[in-house]
C-alpha cells in the first residue's frame, strides 16, 4: 500500500499552483476600443454606453465633425479634437462608477453652454 509521501505532496502544489495560475489569467485586464464618431455633438446610439473592468485599458478612436473638447472629470481626460482629424487617446479605468463623457464644440466654448446631456456614459466595474 503507498503511503501520501512527496509525490502526493508535489502533485497537490502543482494542482494549486495551476489554480493560482488560471485566477491570474481571469483577472488580467482587457484593452477595450470604443470609436467616438461626433456628429453634430452626438455619438451613434451603439457608442453611448461603454462598460468597461476595472483596469481595462481604453482607447478611443474620435472622429468629429466640428473642433471641440473632449473630457470626463473624474479621470482629468481633456483632448482637443479637430474636425474630421481621427484621434486616438488611451487611458486606464482606475476608478469604478459610472461617468459622463463631455463633449463641448468649440461654437459653444465661452457662451456659457455647459454641460447638458453627455455625449456618451463610462461605466466602470469592480473585477
Amino acid at each position: 500500500m503507498k503511503s501520501f509521501g512527496l509525490d502526493s505532496l508535489n502533485l497537490m502544489r502543482l494542482a494549486l499552483a495551476g489554480i493560482f495560475v488560471l485566477a491570474a489569467l481571469t483577472c488580467q485586464a482587457a484593452e477595450r476600443e470604443f470609436e467616438l464618431n461626433i456628429q453634430n455633438g452626438k455619438v451613434p446610439k451603439g457608442s453611448y454606453l461603454m462598460k468597461v473592468q476595472k483596469g481595462d485599458q481604453i482607447r478611443w478612436k474620435i472622429l468629429s465633425d466640428a473642433d471641440g473638447e473632449l473630457h470626463i472629470h473624474a479621470y482629468h481626460v481633456d483632448q482637443i479634437i479637430k474636425t474630421q482629424k481621427p484621434t486616438l487617446y488611451s487611458f486606464t479605468a482606475t476608478a469604478t462608477g459610472r461617468y459622463r463623457v463631455e463633449w463641448h464644440p468649440e461654437s459653444g466654448r465661452g457662451k456659457g453652454i455647459h454641460h447638458s446631456e453627455p455625449l456618451a456614459l463610462l461605466e466602470v466595474y469592480p473585477n
